[in-house]
């Protein structure tokens, strides 16, 4: 007699923040767990990006048919933290540094109560009378692949990296450009041949993009004084 398949039942179902479509998921696994402990033990980010996106696609309906690297970024993060926490449990708990003294504070945090407000908004952006700008939000695709990385304060290159990867096409009259036929540095140049009040409008969609965000407030174990604090982005819940 064949041994059991554990966990093939979809017993949880949630919603894709971009979308609106409730779909259905399971746990991950032991075997998928391991991938990502070996995953995050590297320090690759590439492989740990990859290792998220697939522990993703293996959990959900195979049915509903979703390229989960083409989902924006916010989705991925808002969409693991709800597998992992009816994999691994319902709450996190991470260390904090206190403000005052630095003092590594323990802070637990409710996975199932983290939600992403997305609030519609137009996609053309009008650069001039004559040039306007179709946008999207960042796929994870564009992460995976190293076209997009975080940019740091000051970093105009990685910042620029992000809109090029966050254009779909460039309308010139009645004439539709399509991004992706463009290499990175010709969409690199395009944006660098804008004034910095054009590039801010383009900027200011990105500026809009829902965020996973929590709000934390704890008092410090050892001198007492209040901190608060916004988590953002899988790195800071686990």
């Amino acid at each position: 007699m064949a041994l059991p398949k554990v966990n093939e039942v979809l017993n949880f179902t949630m919603t894709v923040p971009s979308t609106g479509k409730t779909v259905k998921y399971r746990p991950y696994l032991v075997k998928e767990e391991k991938v990502l402990l070996q995953a995050f033990e590297s320090k690759d980010v590439q492989a740990c990006l990859r290792a998220i996106s697939d522990t993703i696609d293996a959990c959900l309906d195979p049915r509903e048919d979703i390229k989960v690297a083409k989902l924006a970024t916010f989705d991925i993060e808002y969409m693991f933290t709800q597998i992992r926490s009816k994999s691994v449990g319902e709450t996190s708990t991470i260390l904090i540094a206190c403000k005052d003294c630095d003092e590594r504070n323990e802070y637990t945090i409710d996975l199932e109560e983290l939600k992403i407000e997305v609030n519609p908004q137009g996609n053309i952006v009008e650069v001039t009378d004559d040039i306007k700008v179709e946008m999207r939000y960042p796929t994870y695709e564009k992460l995976i692949d190293g076209k997009i990385t975080e940019a740091s304060e000051g970093d105009l290159q990685s910042a620029l990296s992000i809109l090029s990867a966050s254009i779909v096409a460039v309308h010139t009259g009645s004439e539709r450009i399509d991004a992706d036929k463009h290499t990175i540095d010709e969409m690199n140049d395009f944006l660098g041949s804008m004034t910095a009040q054009q590039l801010k409008k383009i900027s200011e969609y990105l500026e809009e993009m829902p965020k996973l965000e929590h709000n934390a407030a704890f008092a410090c174990q050892k001198c007492e004084a209040v901190n608060e604090l916004t988590l953002s982005g899988l790195s800071d819940f686990f």
